[in-house]
């Protein structure tokens, strides 16, 4: 609920407006009402005024709601876009760790079917305002006809609410389980269209997935959803049906038992009959505002971190200009987390290196020994559990993680290439870099750049990994880190990545570390480290034929730190 007081406090004056205007529409409703009712009790005679009236009370009643709409509509669609760009803005503020360990389906349930049920109760709450303002009109009217008779009907209606309102709790708890169910869901929609191509080669697969996992989990949802739409049906009917009862009882028994006026039966009957269609739709909206509000409370539970404050007076540590980066120093670095099928955490660390700039540092290892965790370390998307990161000798926290990732463009494992150079200048010397770099990597006869957008990313995978490259290129930062980059070149691409485009880079004074297995070109390092079970060993073991200078682990060319 604070994400939806949070919406509602930003626009409170539209809120206000909105309700007068409901209110008053309310208002003229009941005019209407009280003037009809009037008419048919022969209180007022037909006549020049009491039409003047009525077409008065008919104008104020459809500006009123036309304004109303308005305004709510406008409200709605304000509260949408504040969601979707906070909830946009906190996933980007949001740890990496954190991210992976809510997995990518529940974070993209919650940008769309989340959004999507917040933004249908907020869609329909204009409804929902107007029947309140025309049953509270209404209310006042049959309150100012008989205060007796009005207080019987409430106790009537408080009945039927409470009859309505205890098994719309057990809907509302179909509700929360029908919202996780749909997170079981989407990750099987996102393996559905991620392995489709494993699913078609095996029929056995494809028959254990749609009966094991996709089926059952859509059949759980679907039952859980009829038996919670049965719930509000079932209430629904019963509390229209309360009002009708209501009328009979007004109608054929009280004037046995009391002595009430025609005008004031009149005004009952034509009020409960008027007010029928506004309780149905308070009934109608009611479970989708529910949704709506399982929808915030999983969106909450991403436990998504805004940005922290920053406290005022307190400056940021300083950290060097990109172009004045000369070392990069990791002391007992520590991270640990859960791998698959294991349940014990792997631990990665301590960790003690140096990397200075310019170097071409070659990471190896097998796989699961922390080769990507480490670079992730070393990057900032993962903050140590213990250890410290410097920085030309600024040690890096949380203050200053988000400039010191700025020095690094990376190219991970699991790279992602977006449809324009975000973040990158069109001038015609950027357009002739992105040309001459497209000519290199050899897609200038696949894709083509105009104000900034690709004209395709459809394209191979390894195509696309060299799209990423070029972004990467783009962004000129002091240290380039590549995760198995190489992996899916063709051979002779891969000889130009290793001997032509690294050798470029580190020409260029920058600083490269490229995770790798390609063994045949080690000798292109500057220093190869080996990554074991979490451990950098000391000595990296490559193949004899290579000849290079390795160094141990720790040192390097960077420039000792002044004494303190």
């Amino acid at each position: 609920m604070t994400t939806l007081i949070h919406l509602l406090s930003r626009s409170w004056r539209v809120l206000a407006g909105s309700v007068a205007l409901g209110l008053l529409s309310g208002a003229a409703s009941a005019g209407l009402i009280w003037l009809v009712s009037g008419v048919l009790g022969h209180s007022f005679a037909s006549s020049a005024t009491t039409l003047v009236a009525f077409a008065g009370f008919g104008l104020l009643m459809l500006a009123a709601r036309i304004a109303f709409m308005a305004v709510m509509g406008r409200f709605q669609q304000g509260a949408v876009f504040e969601l979707r760009t906070r909830l946009s803005r906190e996933i980007l503020q949001t740890s990496l760790r954190r991210l992976e360990e809510v997995g990518p389906s529940r974070v993209h349930a919650a940008l769309t079917a989340d959004v999507l049920a917040v933004s249908e109760g907020l869609r329909l709450l204009p409804y929902w305002f107007i029947s309140v303002a025309t049953c509270i009109g209404c209310f006042g009217y049959l309150a100012w006809l008989s205060w007796s008779t009005f207080l019987a009907f409430i106790g009537f209606a408080v009945f039927g609410a409470l009859s309505y309102w205890v098994p719309t709790r057990g809907a509302f708890a179909l509700f929360e389980r029908a919202r996780h169910r749909e997170d079981s869901l989407f990750k099987h929609l996102r393996s559905l269209t991620d392995g489709i191509k494993e699913l078609r080669l095996s029929i056995a697969r494809r028959t254990a997935f749609l009966s094991e996992d996709l089926e059952p989990t859509a059949a759980d949802l679907r039952t859980l959803n009829v038996r919670s739409n049965d719930i509000f049906s079932v209430t629904s009917s019963w509390g229209i049906f309360l009002f009708f009862l209501f009328l009979g009882l007004l109608l054929f028994g009280l004037p046995h038992i009391s002595d009430i006026g025609t005008r004031t039966l009149t005004g009952f009957a034509f009020a409960i009959l008027y007010i029928q269609q506004p309780i149905s739709v308070i009934f109608d909206v009611l479970p989708l505002v529910g949704r709506g509000k399982v929808a915030l409370d999983s969106i909450r539970s991403l436990q998504l971190e805004p940005a922290p404050p920053r406290a005022a007076g307190s400056p940021q540590p300083a950290i060097a200009a990109p172009d004045k980066f000369e070392c990069l120093r990791v002391a007992g670095l520590v991270h640990s987390y859960h791998r698959e099928q294991e349940d014990d955490r792997f631990t990665l660390g301590p960790i003690d290196l140096t990397v200075a700039r310019g170097e071409l540092v070659f990471l190896i290892g097998g796989n699961g020994s922390g080769k990507t965790t480490l670079v992730k370390l070393l990057t900032g998307l993962y903050a140590p559990e213990a250890g410290t990161i410097e920085l030309d000798g600024v040690p890096i926290d949380d203050a200053n993680r988000d400039a010191y990732r700025q020095r690094f463009s990376a190219v991970f494992a699991d790279f992602h290439v977006f449809e324009s150079l975000l973040g990158v200048a069109t001038d015609p010397v950027t357009a002739a870099r992105v040309q001459d770099y497209l000519t290199k990597l050899h897609l200038d006869r696949k894709v083509t750049i105009v104000n900034g957008r690709l004209s395709t990313t459809d394209l191979s995978h390894g195509q696309r990994k060299r799209l990423a490259l070029l972004a990467a290129y783009l962004e000129d930062r002091p240290v380039y880190v590549f995760d198995e980059w190489a992996a899916d070149q063709d051979p002779v691409f891969k000889m130009v990545f290793y001997q032509e485009l690294l050798p470029e880079l580190r020409a260029a004074g920058k600083t490269v570390i490229v995770v790798s297995h390609d063994d045949r070109y080690f000798h292109v390092a500057d220093r190869v480290l080996r990554l074991e079970m979490g451990r950098l060993l000391a000595a990296p073991l490559v193949p004899p034929t290579v000849t290079t200078v390795l160094l141990p682990q720790g040192t390097s060319p960077c420039p000792p730190l002044p004494s303190t």
